[in-house]
């Protein structure tokens, strides 16, 4: 009996196997779409780096944040396709450099503040305000028109392309943002569908490893009241249909599926083959085929057996021709008879098997 289950473990664990794959791909294919963004994230939860604290050479993809208190002009604004307006502004970076910042609407005119607020203490007209601005977000490279726009504004004030090179740093924090524009709505949501998709996959597999699946088919051994020996003797001897089928003369062994399962086969009142179309965008793409068992005792489906169509034909031949007890194949009226009167459908059960195909 302990190596009939070890069998079964074994195509337990193969099932389950493609599908913790699929789901690690899955997994690995949500974080690889938002790429550097997701090593950021514990930075951005934790507050980033200070701005005034990274060096020129350590600002690339880097989760910073400053309480701006200085604002030297608004040099460019963006509205999106959706509408979202972003606004640029030049701030003060180290001693006696530069770096823009980008941040929403929502913050723009507090911004206008300070910076107004800015020239008149540069003017020495009055000492800056208390107010800051606070802002977290990815430091990236100044794009196409972003950087015309940032080295217009320095032109604009009487800088040379030398003093640019010497005080402009060409990188922007955009407040609120991750690496490559990802929002934190986009970026939290697919991370965690990444980590529910990959823990799922792994204990999909520890289970299966664990020989939690095979709960189902030790419950059918034992409900049945046939001995172990019986049963390992069934197992050995049994019709193979393919590598997780087998027809025993006491059980049919389905494997196919992650937990398998072993229906007892006089307790089988009928069998027969159904098709599920599948559609994609009203184009057929294909069918499936599941052999469904119903019961003897009560009406209830006691099988499902889901492989490819000459394994379901291969299978119902077999019942026809060796359990003429069964009734094989299906038809409207078989299924009013079975479910509607239920004594006169098990009284086709002592018919030849192959007499009730057309039923």
């Amino acid at each position: 009996m302990e190596e009939l289950l070890k069998e079964m473990k074994k195509r337990s664990v193969g099932n389950v196997w493609w599908l913790t794959a699929v789901l690690v791909v899955a997994a690995v294919v949500l974080l690889v779409i938002n790429g550097p963004a997701v090593p950021q994230i514990f930075s951005f939860l934790t507050g980033g780096k200070e701005l005034q604290r990274l060096s020129g050479t350590d600002l690339y993809n880097r989760i910073a944040s400053s309480e701006i208190d200085m604002v030297y002009d608004c040099f460019a604004e963006y509205e999106s396709s959706s509408g979202e307006v972003s606004v640029y502004y030049v701030i003060p970076y180290g001693e006696t450099g530069f770096i823009g910042v980008c941040v929403k609407e929502e913050k723009a005119d507090r911004m206008d503040d300070i910076c107004e607020a800015t020239w008149e203490y540069l003017l020495e007209n009055t000492r800056l305000p208390d107010e800051t601005v606070s802002v977290k977000g990815n430091i990236r490279p100044m794009d196409g028109d972003e950087l015309y726009y940032y080295k217009d504004w320095f032109h604009a004030m009487g800088y040379s392309d030398e003093e640019m090179e010497e005080y402009a740093v060409n990188y922007v924090l955009v407040d609120g943002m991750y690496a490559n524009g990802i929002g934190p709505v986009r970026l939290y949501l697919m991370t965690a569908g990444s980590l529910i998709l990959l823990i799922w996959g792994v204990v999909y597999l520890l289970k299966a490893l664990s020989g939690k699946y095979l709960k189902d088919i030790k419950k059918d051994f034992e409900q049945s009241g046939i001995s172990e020996s019986q049963i390992v003797s069934d197992y050995q001897s049994a019709y193979v249909i393919n590598k997780d089928i087998r027809i025993g003369r006491l059980f049919t062994y389905n494997a196919v599926s992650t937990s398998p399962r072993a229906y007892l086969n006089k307790n089988m009142a009928w069998a027969y083959m159904y098709r599920t179309k599948h559609y994609t965008n009203g184009l057929y793409t294909g069918s499936s085929y599941n052999v469904l068992i119903f019961a003897a005792n009560g009406t209830n489906q006691i099988g499902d057996i889901a492989v490819k169509k000459k394994y379901s034909d291969q299978i119902l031949e077999y019942y026809a021709n060796n359990f003429p007890h069964m009734v094989v194949g299906y038809t409207d009226d078989l299924k009013r008879l079975y479910h509607n009167d239920h004594n006169a459908f098990l009284a086709l059960r002592y018919l030849p098997a192959q007499d009730t195909l057309n039923y």
